[in-house]
């Protein structure tokens, strides 16, 4: 059973989804920089943070809301953000995600991991029996 809101919360929570979107956007963008040396090897750490918490969040957002769009509304928030800071303005000459293999790798799995994320249908379990005002869902086994 699904949950029916009104077109007002609805427009509230995608735009809650969006601006947080626009916030991990922001904040990736500086952080997925971030790398630390072991031994003579790199390790990309604000990478795989940044794309982890992407993840983790879009699903928590479709998990919560028990709807893609919510996901989708956060991915689009993210992709506006990132895109925005990997491109040239016309203000100034800097770009903060720069043309280096991390950032190509940032943006592109970035894309194919937040698209999955979102595209995912919701965990089937107790948070949707309750949302739905049916109580725990139970097995008849």
């Amino acid at each position: 059973m699904t949950v029916m809101r009104s077109r007002g919360a609805t427009t509230l929570i995608a735009t809650v989804y969006v601006v947080l979107g626009l916030a991990l956007g922001t904040v990736g963008a500086f952080v997925q920089a971030a790398r630390s040396q072991v031994v003579g090897i790199t390790i990309p750490w604000g990478l795989i943070f940044v794309l982890g918490l992407l993840v983790l969040i879009i699903r928590l957002g479709v998990n919560v809301t028990r709807t893609r769009w919510a996901g989708s509304a956060l991915f689009v928030g993210w992709l506006i953000a990132t895109i925005g800071f990997a491109t040239k303005t016309p203000w100034s000459a800097d770009l903060i995600i720069s043309s280096g293999g991390r950032q190509l790798v940032y943006l592109l799995v970035g894309v194919v991991l937040g698209s999955a994320a979102a595209s995912i249908k919701a965990a089937p379990g107790q948070l949707s029996g309750q949302l739905s005002g049916q109580g725990p869902v139970t097995s008849s086994r």
